[in-house]
């Protein structure tokens, strides 16, 4: 009798063994490199309370090292289970084995209203039809400013050509003592200067790679005219109107930009929303009696800028593809972007028309309207981190006076045309 109850004791803890492996919490690790850092734990607190079975652990990175970063840690089986890309990255990164293949889960699990409901899903999947991240955010760049300090200025209205935008910057600087277009013009990995020298080409009609009814690719530019928007931006430098020390900043919001947007240093910038966000939150803190003085507006001669944004990979690693995927479908409802990632468009169609504008947000949604996606940069050939890097290190080269405009020109034009 003694044996036989020692016997069920044993069995016994054998199957509370098997239950508590069975209810042990699935532990997912997220790499968020946006700012907001406390609004995505709170997001991911409440998802964590929806399914008690799965802890997320939130990881941060910076934006100019999350490509190689993860691209290394998927190299040798390691990174974390769902990772925050750009979505001119996926891609190359499908293409180089580092996400895993979502449609078997897409197809069992759903996601939004549908694939085709979501923006930029052409960039989240591959030719051959894999889809390899899903689209969480888009966004674009718009022109940011602070009304009260152009006033001052004498200026009424936001200048609508690039030539009265240098002049508003020299109006600015002269009256005011604070910089007009604060430029970050540093020439690091995830460089700026790589998305304003592509809006004052677009804004002409010009473009480093473009298609045709054939599919075949072409350049669709000339040396001469990439020369003339180098040249563009190195006249905000050799006339002092942009500072020098902008040749350090390579982030389009970097804490330079927002801190002196929010003293007055500058008046004028080009960045995506959230930074916006940034902005006039750390106003309100720092002024609570003061009102909001900024503003936003479209680029210069109604410039065409892109539809950027994010998207919400899996790693192929992972051992929790199930969970990892519950947490991209909750990250891609509607609650998230109104609670927890705001200043941020969601990437479905659908989201976006139930979405209220911020007043002085409103310069994102003209500036939408005119963006266009990365179309043949993104399809063709050459990998848009390629052509960014010639662009970046080009820039910086004619900034700081170690080559001219036309050489750098020359050299971008037939390195494309290499490729091509």
């Amino acid at each position: 009798m003694k044996t036989l109850v020692n016997v069920l004791i044993i069995v016994t803890g054998l199957l509370l063994t098997i239950k508590n492996a069975a209810l042990a919490e699935i532990e997912l690790s997220f790499r968020f490199n946006d700012a907001g850092q406390k609004e995505m734990r709170a997001a991911l607190d409440k998802f964590e309370q929806m399914n008690p079975g799965i802890k997320v652990e939130l990881q941060r990175i910076a934006w100019g090292s999350a490509r190689e970063q993860f691209l290394r840690e998927a190299a040798v089986g390691e990174g974390p289970d769902v990772v925050h890309i750009a979505q001119v990255w996926t891609r190359s990164m499908g293409d180089a084995g580092a996400l895993y293949d979502m449609n078997e889960l897409i197809e069992e699990h759903g996601i939004g209203e549908g694939w085709g409901d979501f923006i930029s899903a052409d960039l989240a999947s591959q030719d051959d039809g894999k889809i390899h991240a899903i689209p969480w955010t888009v966004d674009t760049f718009a022109m940011v400013y602070r009304k009260d300090i152009l006033e001052k200025a004498g200026i009424t209205e936001f200048p609508t050509t690039w030539e009265g935008l240098h002049e508003a910057s020299v109006q600015i600087k002269e009256k005011t003592g604070a910089v007009g277009w604060a430029i970050p013009s540093g020439s690091g990995p995830t460089n700026s200067i790589w998305f304003f020298l592509n809006f004052y080409w677009w804004s002409n009609g010009w473009s480093l790679v473009d298609r045709k009814a054939d599919g075949s690719y072409y350049i669709n530019i000339t040396p001469e005219q990439i020369a003339e928007g180098l040249d563009y931006y190195k006249s905000y430098l050799d006339k002092g109107i942009n500072p020098q020390s902008m040749l350090n900043v390579t982030n389009w919001g970097a804490q330079e930009l927002i801190e002196g947007m929010v003293r007055g240093d500058y008046s004028i910038i080009s960045t995506p929303e959230n930074v916006l966000v940034q902005i006039e939150s750390a106003f309100k803190e720092r002024y609570p009696d003061k009102s909001n003085p900024f503003a936003s507006t479209i680029h210069p001669k109604s410039s065409v800028t892109f539809v950027g944004g994010r998207q919400l990979g899996i790693n192929v690693n992972t051992e929790h593809a199930e969970a990892a995927f519950k947490l991209i479908k909750y990250l891609t409802d509607e609650p998230v972007y109104t609670d927890h990632y705001a200043g941020m468009w969601p990437a479905q169609k659908t989201l976006i028309k139930q979405l209220p504008q911020v007043a002085s947000h409103k310069g994102y949604k003209d500036q939408l309207i005119l963006a266009r996606s990365w179309g043949p940069y993104s399809t063709g050939p050459i990998p848009i981190p390629t052509m960014w890097n010639w662009v970046g290190r080009g820039a910086g080269s004619v900034f700081i006076g170690e080559k001219t405009s036309i050489e750098v020109a020359n050299e971008i034009y037939e390195n494309i045309k290499k490729e091509l």
